[in-house]
């Protein structure tokens, strides 16, 4: 009797351990690629409560459904994001995006719910508009569309102790870049733009000689723009009280078409708990950032809504090989804004022809293209007609 009631339990265990081998085995499996792609993360799961205070259930329930809410719209920002872009932008989602997150939820449903002390717990499966969030993530930057990056300079001058200091007065002399650079440098970088480091190509001194006023006017900046091949200018003036507040005014201008396309400003206190100098760069970064927020939406809706889509055949001659051609296409393709396709047309023994098409300022573009800070190769511009020109490299 004692052995086969041995067997039988061993029987079991073994067919126990079956199972779970077997499931284990399920769950280790990844999914196939297919399965992955077809799960639908915009249907999520959350559990919420809340404390029942003064027997009001009702309240309970409808404060336990918000939380729950909040956090499924939470956790399909951080799978949209991954855990480092929300790590690295953990300020701007939970100020930016979480506060108004709730009305990108199309619907959801109660699945369980009980009453458990004096807390209110509810389990929900809710649903996201992809396509809501996805948009609200452009505006404020945190995903970006691909290709070449919009460049951004800035002129913006530093006064403190109502001593004015700004880098164009003298750019040899100013070799690092302000506190107040660095603060919008990294602000329009975090936001997928690409400040200029006006530090790696000093301009020629006589030739700017008569750029240097602490307040440039339009004409001058776009000059300076244009000197370093940036998309935008960011110019103004940043006040910096030591003891009380920083406040920094700001204009945007569109290079390619030279014209203003938005204007801010902020004001913010110096907090006094730490040293002075710890105090006033959190305060820029800060101030920063905040205009950062509406001034690169501004600036990639410029880029996106610059003139239609126009076409130009290219002619690059003078060719050592098809090697250059694959360089000057790439460039093309990558650093000049607004290329969205090159296209070869005609091949022969030393030159290719290419349809470029291109989104901005048709007569603006072949400038543009000569004039960029990465060039591959010196090009000269030798014959130009409608829809056509050729660029002989030297």
């Amino acid at each position: 009797m004692t052995g086969k009631i041995r067997i039988r339990f061993a029987g079991k265990t073994a067919a126990l351990a079956l199972v779970l081998l077997c499931l284990c085995s399920y769950v280790s499996t990844p999914l196939p690629a297919e399965m992955r792609e077809n799960i639908d993360h915009s249907e999520l799961f959350a559990i919420g409560d809340s404390p029942i205070i003064k027997g009001n259930s009702a309240v309970a329930k409808k404060k336990a459904i918000s939380r729950a809410l909040m956090k499924g719209v939470e956790d399909y920002i951080i799978y949209r994001l991954g855990s480092q872009a929300v790590i690295d932008n953990f300020d701007r989602i939970t100020r930016e995006i979480i506060p108004d997150a709730k009305e990108e939820i199309e619907n959801f449903h109660i699945l369980a719910e009980d009453r458990i002390g004096r807390k209110y717990k509810v389990f929900v499966k809710l649903r996201v508009n992809e396509e809501a969030i996805e948009k609200r993530l452009r505006e404020v930057s945190l995903v970006f569309t691909k290709g070449p990056q919009v460049k951004v300079l800035f002129l913006v001058s530093e006064t403190r102790a109502g001593i004015p200091s700004y880098w164009w007065k003298d750019a040899e002399a100013f070799s690092s870049l302000t506190p107040t650079e660095l603060a919008f440098h990294k602000a329009f970088q975090d936001r997928g733009l690409n400040p200029v480091n006006r530090t790696m190509s000093q301009p020629e001194t006589e030739y700017f000689s008569v750029l240097t006023s602490p307040d440039p006017q339009e004409e001058d900046a776009l000059k300076w723009g244009r000197f370093f091949s940036a998309d935008v200018v960011v110019y103004g003036k940043s006040e910096i009280d030591d003891q009380e507040e920083v406040s920094i005014s700001l204009k945007v201008l569109d290079v390619n078409h030279a014209v203003r396309v938005c204007r801010e400003s902020h004001v913010e206190r110096i907090k006094q708990s730490k040293k002075d100098t710890e105090n006033i760069i959190e305060t820029l970064q800060r101030v920063a950032s905040r205009l950062a927020a509406t001034l690169c939406r501004c600036v990639r809706e410029t880029a996106d809504q610059s003139g239609g889509i126009h076409s130009i055949e290219i002619t690059l001659a003078g060719m050592n090989g098809y090697k250059q051609f694959r360089i000057f296409r790439d460039f093309l393709r990558k650093d000049v804004i607004g290329v969205k396709a090159v296209v070869p047309s005609r091949i022969n023994a030393d030159s290719v022809s290419v349809t470029v098409e291109f989104k901005g300022d048709r007569n603006g573009f072949i400038p543009r293209v000569l004039n960029h800070s990465r060039l591959p190769f010196p090009l000269r511009l030798s014959q130009a007609e409608e829809g056509k020109v050729v660029l002989n490299i030297e």
